[in-house]
């Protein structure tokens, strides 16, 4: 692993994690974390995938970690200034690694934000991976946890506002997030479809026109992602596009307990799914070496 510092376009700065396999590969991940979940939390998983021949990038989402940002009354940025540092990610992916195919993987928000990347650059990338990804429209759930999202839907912006930023790190819900990426996802929260803060882009029709090979994977029992609302994310993309969507329960992971969260500290499992359906999609010679 290497650490590298990276400036973005609105000259805020962070330090990325660069995972280079020995092996002759010709893929990079770039891996996405989940809301208020600093990118040193999937080392791990991102060593496993070196070892199974992937050249791998996590990075801190801005305001948080090496970021040099953070959310305040003065400092607002939402979902589209997230796409527009992915952009800079896969940028530097093609310097770094200009002969293999890029593929973003996204946990939970990561998978969120690497598929509103990939509807509007598709060009950039070859394929996406999405873990425990969904839409947080709360008719994906039912019961207390519709509810739940229902109070979220309508009270995590104003409480936004109030404070100038989310007070999410002592109200345990993510971390200490901006106020626009409180109001993107609140809107996704209450109308299941995605309008940015400060874009015109459509991106409800760009995810439409999305044909590139999709992996979904979701968990039983995970109540910050079921099976409805990950579905709800990827029944998004193209009707035509290639989706895979596996649900895995903790007797066939050997993970337990397995939920939003624990895959990424015991990640072999996930890594071998993951490299078979890259090798397939990608037409990539298996490393004979490779051991989950």
């Amino acid at each position: 692993m290497e650490i590298k510092e990276i400036s973005y376009s609105d000259g805020s700065k962070s330090k990325i994690s660069v995972f280079s396999s020995q092996q002759g590969v010709s893929t990079t991940l770039i891996c996405l974390p989940a809301m208020g979940i600093r990118a040193k939390y999937y080392e791990m998983f991102a060593d496993h995938l070196c070892s199974a021949g992937f050249n791998v990038i996590t990075a801190d989402w801005r305001g948080l970690g090496h970021s040099s940002k953070r959310a305040s009354y003065k400092t607002d940025f939402g979902y589209e200034d997230f796409i527009s540092d992915v952009k800079k990610l896969v940028e530097l992916a093609d310097d770094w690694f200009p002969n293999s195919k890029k593929i973003i993987i996204g946990h939970s928000l990561g998978g969120q934000i690497g598929s509103l990347f990939s509807a509007k650059f598709s060009s950039s990338i070859s394929g996406l991976i999405l873990i425990t990804s969904c839409s947080v429209y709360h008719k994906g759930w039912a019961n207390l946890t519709a509810l739940k999202l229902k109070y979220a839907r309508w009270t995590f912006l104003p409480i936004s506002k109030i404070f100038g930023y989310f007070p999410g790190d002592k109200l345990g819900f993510a971390g200490k997030e901006a106020r626009s990426v409180i109001k993107d996802w609140s809107y996704n929260a209450r109308y299941g479809k995605y309008k940015l803060t400060n874009s015109d882009y459509d991106y409800e029709k760009a995810l439409k026109l999305f044909d590139k090979p999709v992996i979904s994977i979701s968990v039983e029992g995970d109540v910050l992602a079921s099976r409805k609302a990950v579905e709800n994310l990827y029944n998004k993309f193209n009707p035509k596009s290639e989706i895979s969507h596996f649900h895995l329960n903790s007797e066939e992971t050997g993970i337990s307990p397995l939920n939003h969260f624990t895959w990424a500290k015991n990640p072999d499992y996930f890594v071998g799914l993951i490299k078979n359906w890259v090798d397939q999609q990608m037409n990539i010679k298996p490393v004979d070496n490779y051991v989950p």
